[in-house]
């Protein structure tokens, strides 16, 4: 098999193995959302609820900071491996004699 034959088939091989991955969905966050007290309510109760608006307030930053967190990290891992790629290309291929881009059809019509 030609060098070019392997390398598209390796490159479909990539893709097609890239695609199996199922992401599970995240899930929302679990915060409790506080309830506003109508306006005639004691001052403990008012008080009571802006500590559970602060407490919200908390539980969705944190949320938002892992989430960011984890696309940072899943960013940081899709640059790495362009990288490889991007490597390999220049290091193992001549481009476009070995490995022609586009791929030219199998055959034609």
């Amino acid at each position: 098999m030609k060098p070019s034959m392997r390398a598209i088939i390796a490159a479909f091989v990539l893709l097609a193995a890239g695609g199996g991955h199922a992401h599970t969905p995240v899930p929302a966050p679990d915060c409790v959302v506080p309830k506003r007290p109508p306006e005639d309510v004691p001052e403990p109760v008012w008080q009571t609820f802006l500590t559970d608006v602060d407490r919200f307030r908390a539980c969705i930053t944190s949320y938002v900071q892992e989430n960011h967190a984890a696309s940072d990290a899943h960013r940081a891992a899709g640059n790495q491996a362009t990288l490889l790629w991007n490597d390999f290309v220049r290091a193992s291929l001549n481009v476009p004699e070995d490995y022609p881009w586009p791929p030219e059809p199998a055959f034609e019509d």
